[in-house]
């Protein structure tokens, strides 16, 4: 068994015929409801069986109350009178079994809360010291089962750690666990986001100012865009393959794009003013982009080839921060509010906008989740500058990091 964690998904059948019955059965609790009430039990150990720690009902029951979608009992045992008093049709439980030092066998099931009969199983294998993929795995496929919709719980997210002179990138799973380095510098390393799952692109001063980077997860990179001017805050586009960003190559800060290896160079605004923080839509034909051009920055929108340039928002100061829902229906951005800044939403046509924080401290720099109901943002409000999640209509707030100097967010969208 290699140290890294691997989960094997075992289903019980053949997968198509058994995940389609599967489906149907599911459909008579969920309904057409926006949330349903799970009960989860500790799962048994077989045998002498122990797990010291990060225990995947745990770690289930976590993410799905942080998805809105599920209000979630945790209950020490399965008791069909408490269920049906608390109106509660469904409850998780399951059973493991620990083989030497390292290797475990986790058998996850969703249950009728009346009858106890099994709805789903799922079973895992896996690295003892490695259990929490197994939550997360579970509660993703519980969000499918349940709403027919992809869950977020096995994304991870980039972030930059501010240690003054020095700031590094950061990958973390999205609760904020299994944190470590992606750059080790003693400079400047800013503006992460995810190309895909095993790629992203940076902002980084290591040849004393600032170029774009690219590099594998854990592996080497190097330069896309070098030269005497500043280039910085990129954004990829998957369904077109480009780039935007932001560079002073023709005198002041203008929006470029480029191919992911930085050819193929054009300039999309052609104004006095500063431009900066280019996103694209989910579909590749706009990006939204803050400038000055007003007089204080506010987010504009433009097609993709620099054409239909139009103020998104009026409302409040400063502006800045860009983006876009991966639904396309929201774009969200920074905003200057009582003194401080706070994350608000906007449709693309800049109606129903909606203050979604209203915390201490400035709330800065928010990306989606991919489910485009979750959003990750930093924010002072804790004492120190760390990562929380929201949902969009404000509710869910959840503390990520706890280490402070955290900023900066891109959650991965695959």
């Amino acid at each position: 068994m290699k140290k890294s964690f691997h989960l094997l998904l075992i289903l019980c059948a053949g997968l198509w015929t058994f995940a389609f019955s599967e489906r149907i059965t599911l459909e008579s609790y969920a309904s057409n409801l926006d949330s349903i009430a799970v009960a989860i039990a500790p799962f048994k150990g077989i045998g002498d069986s122990r797990i010291a720690k990060d225990e995947p009902w745990k770690v289930l029951a976590a993410d799905l109350e942080f998805s809105g979608k599920f209000t979630v009992f945790r209950v020490t045992k399965p008791d069909s009178s408490q269920f049906a008093q608390k109106s509660i049709p469904v409850y998780v439980d399951g059973d493991f079994e620990v083989f030497g030092q390292q290797y475990v066998r986790v058998d996850c099931s969703l249950r009728d809360a009346r009858s106890g009969s099994e709805l789903a199983t799922r079973k895992y294998e896996g690295d003892v010291n490695h259990l929490r993929p197994i939550g997360h795995k579970f509660a993703n496929e519980l969000v499918k089962m349940l709403f027919n919709e992809k869950g977020i719980f096995e994304s991870k997210m980039l972030f930059v750690k501010d240690d003054g002179a020095k700031k590094n990138i950061m990958i973390m799973d999205w609760d904020g666990t299994n944190m470590h380095p992606l750059t080790i510098t003693s400079t400047v390393n800013i503006f992460p986001t995810f190309v895909d799952s095993s790629t992203f692109l940076w902002t980084s001063f290591i040849r004393g100012h600032p170029d774009i980077y690219k590099a594998t997860i854990g592996g080497r990179g190097g330069a896309i865009m070098a030269s005497r001017f500043i280039q910085t805050s990129p954004a990829y586009s998957p369904v077109t393959g480009t780039v935007a960003f932001a560079s002073s190559r023709d005198g002041n800060m203008e929006i470029y794009s480029c191919d992911l290896d930085g050819k193929n160079i054009k300039r999309l605004t052609k104004a006095p003013s500063i431009e900066t923080s280019p996103c694209w839509s989910p579909n590749g034909y706009q990006i939204a982009f803050t400038s000055d051009r007003t007089g204080a920055p506010r987010i504009f929108v433009m097609d993709a080839d620099g054409t239909k340039v139009h103020q998104l928002a009026f409302e409040g100061g400063y502006q800045d921060s860009p983006a876009w829902s991966p639904k396309g229906d929201k774009i969200a951005y920074q905003c200057m509010a009582g003194g401080k800044f706070e994350i608000f939403t906007t449709q693309p046509d800049g109606s129903n906008t909606f203050q979604v924080t209203s915390c201490p401290g400035s709330n800065e720099y928010p990306a989606w989740a991919a489910d485009g109901e979750h959003i990750v943002f930093s924010s002072g409000r804790g004492g120190s500058i760390d990562l929380y999640a929201i949902k969009a209509d404000g509710t869910h707030l959840t503390r990520l990091t706890i280490s402070g100097n955290a900023k900066m967010p891109d959650w991965g969208n695959w």
